[in-house]
């Protein structure tokens, strides 16, 4: 695969991982006052971080990116960490609000990412 489709690969991916985490925060605030229930969140990053250590290729320059690899795929797990409350619910509100603000600056700039190599490919068709 050619680095910028590889590149592509990985954004769209990533894209789609902050919109499924938007719709998992969603679930987590629409059930704050839900008996017994835990918060989830979904793994990704890393996961990604994991398939890409110890990929020993060669590079023949050292401005070859290295192999980022398929990653293993974000997963949901619930969280276990947060204080209960007296209905076995963990979920922390203020947490899950900064959660949901964090994400939105992250698929933001996923998507800004995106749009300035279209537009630079676009240029260089077009010119």
């Amino acid at each position: 695969m050619v680095a910028s489709e590889s590149t592509y690969s990985l954004l769209r991916q990533a894209m789609a991982v902050s919109n499924q985490r938007a719709s998992l925060i969603s679930s987590n605030i629409a059930n704050v006052n839900t008996a017994n229930y835990k918060a989830k969140q979904i793994v990704f990053e890393s996961q990604l971080a994991d398939a890409t250590q110890g990929l020993a290729l060669n590079r023949t320059h050292k401005a070859h990116m290295g192999y980022l690899g398929a990653s293993q795929g974000a997963y949901v797990t619930a969280d276990n960490t947060g204080a209960v409350k007296e209905n076995g619910n963990n979920v922390d509100l203020d947490s899950e609000m900064v959660n949901q603000a964090m994400n939105t600056i992250y698929y933001e700039a996923l998507e800004k990412q995106i749009s300035g190599r279209l537009s630079m490919r676009n240029y260089v068709i077009n010119n």
